[in-house]
């Protein structure tokens, strides 16, 4: 019987008794000022690990500038083989790298884990003529540098995102006015302020001000409604587009094989704790955990992919946006197309043309000049120039099978244009993929 009860009080006891920590100090580098989502992740870090017995003393470090490039360069070059410090860093990051063309990346640091997600929303202060998303995007449209955006570090998730928002409305997104701020803290401040139009960020760093009414919240970037935010998704303004902002942490290069397992065990134990599952609960973060391989593998790929949608919003280094005087230079292009869809049919036609016909072609060409003047901008490169070929060939006795190959020639010029030379056409409501 005693040993019984022995037992119980053991089996009684157990939960009181704490974790065993797996380190005695940590030390967590935040790479921007403090109320940012970066400061915000650390110090959930920071509770979660200290409350739950994981690490007896957690430190944060602010290390401000450049969307974490900076506190990115200082990690890399100082914590060199130190298992105790972790960075925390994302998709702003990886962004910001690529963007700047830096030196360093988040490969000279070692994977350790994913921990979370967060949807971005595009708000706007509560005394704003824009009282949602398509009021603003008609702004956006009518005059797009007229249109300030503030957010966190050019190159980051919102830069990304108001890019987006730009190409899917029909805008070239290098015309997007984009202010940069090294914190959360600032960009809420500039837009309460009224010093840009809309604002750019994860929704716990607006939530106290939506809720408040000081900020008017117009559109979230998740692919469907958010249950507990009463906010609608991009795809319901019109917008085609969504966009989560993930973060992660990673430890300094040349870590030993124990001291990076171990870091991975603890950002694995924080990630089943009930301290840290509330903390997401009440913060509205998404569950991203994945740590190993497979984050390695996820980092290669989100590499190639910012990469890939980097260059579409940037363009070649030093290039200018394209603006409506330099149409003259795709016009240029499409003259010398004309002329070789005149030579076919020319060669295809009778040797010898009469005078009226030769000036009916050249009024089909003019008319097909005009035309795609007037609808280079509300349709698109590719269907205006469709339309101007399908006239010249029309106007050269051209009859089957113009409108075709107008599209198919127009799209390899639409090609080269942007894919080769860096500049951005409009791609009009017709054909959005071709933007």
């Amino acid at each position: 019987m005693r040993l019984r009860l022995a037992c119980a009080f053991l089996v009684l006891a157990a939960p009181a008794v704490p974790a065993q920590p797996l380190l005695d100090r940590l030390v967590i580098i935040a790479p921007a000022a403090p109320g940012g989502g970066w400061d915000q992740t650390a110090r959930a870090m920071q509770h979660a690990l200290e409350a739950e017995g994981l690490v007896r003393t957690v430190e944060v470090h602010n290390v401000a500038g450049a969307a974490g490039t900076i506190g990115l360069a200082q990690f890399v070059s100082t914590q060199r083989g130190n298992g105790r410090t972790l960075l925390v860093s994302g998709l702003v990051m990886l962004g910001a790298t690529l963007w700047n063309d830096s030196p360093l990346s988040l490969a000279d640091a070692t994977p350790i884990a994913r921990l979370t997600g967060e949807y971005e929303v595009i708000a706007v202060p509560d005394r704003s003529p824009h009282r949602d998303m398509r009021s603003l995007l008609a702004a956006l449209r009518a005059r797009p540098r007229s249109v300030s955006w503030g957010g966190g570090s050019a190159g980051g998730t919102d830069h990304i995102l108001a890019g987006l928002v730009a190409v899917s409305a029909g805008v070239d997104p290098r015309l997007v006015t984009y202010i940069a701020f090294s914190g959360g803290g600032e960009a809420v401040a500039a837009l309460l302020g009224g010093n840009v139009a809309a604002g750019v960020s994860g929704y716990s760093e607006f939530a106290s001000h939506i809720e408040s009414g000081r900020l008017r919240a117009l559109a979230i970037s998740s692919p469907s409604r958010v249950a507990g935010i009463d906010v609608p998704t991009l795809r319901e303004t019109g917008v085609d587009a969504e966009l989560a902002n993930w973060r992660a942490v990673v430890a300094p290069p040349g870590l030993t094989p124990a001291d990076r397992d171990r870091l991975a065990r603890l950002m694995e134990r924080l990630a089943r704790s009930r301290t840290w599952r509330r903390t997401l609960d009440e913060r509205g973060w998404i569950d991203m955990f994945e740590s190993g391989e497979r984050f390695a593998s996820f980092l290669e790929g989100e590499r190639a992919r910012i990469r890939r949608i980097v260059a579409r919003l940037r363009g070649p280094a030093g290039t200018e946006p394209i603006r409506t005087g330099q149409r003259v230079f795709p016009l240029a292009i499409l003259t010398g197309g004309a002329a070789l869809v005149a030579i076919a049919f020319l060669r295809r036609s009778a040797p010898a043309r009469r005078p009226a016909a030769n000036l009916g072609a050249i009024g089909w060409m003019i008319c097909g000049l005009v035309v795609f003047v007037l609808l280079l901008e509300p349709a698109g490169f590719v269907v205006a120039a469709t339309l101007l070929y399908a006239a010249s060939a029309r106007g050269l006795g051209g009859r089957a099978a113009a409108l075709a190959v107008g599209a198919i020639f127009a799209s390899l010029v639409h090609l080269a244009l942007t894919r080769g030379l860096g500049l951005a056409l409009p791609g009009g409501a017709v054909w959005p993929w071709t933007r």
